[in-house]
């Protein structure tokens, strides 16, 4: 891969278990990076995933990641978030990831379904 290419990763979490696994896989990611990365620079790895931005403006400005030296301000995956209930994607605003996730990034459908694929597709589906 090329120095001049940025590659930007977008993972879409779907439903109790994809959100679930994708919060579980953002932790990790925040984890193995902090390993190898000590002086806490957003870099190139890091903005595979996640954005930088400086959230005092608003809306918050997107940070480039330039030299790779430059200290990261409030990361925010690199994620959407589609469940038919709200209640997970309630967990992960309320949770210990909560400042890595932006509610634009939530598509949330009807509460009245959970847990009942048929329940959802028969009254909200196609």
């Amino acid at each position: 891969l090329q120095a001049d290419r940025m590659r930007e990763i977008i993972t879409v979490q779907v439903g109790q278990c994809g959100n679930q696994i994708g919060c579980r896989f953002w932790e990790l990611a925040l984890k193995e990076h902090a390993a190898y990365n000590t002086k806490a620079r957003y870099d190139d790895a890091l903005s595979s995933f996640f954005q930088n931005v400086d959230t005092r403006h608003e809306p918050a400005i997107k940070l480039p990641v330039g030299d790779g030296k430059g200290s990261i301000r409030a990361l925010k995956a690199r994620a959407v978030v589609v469940d038919m209930e709200e209640g997970v994607t309630n967990e992960l605003l309320s949770g210990p990831m909560r400042d890595v996730f932006d509610t634009k990034q939530f598509i949330t459908g009807q509460s009245g379904s959970g847990n009942n694929w048929a329940c959802g597709s028969h009254h909200y589906g196609p």
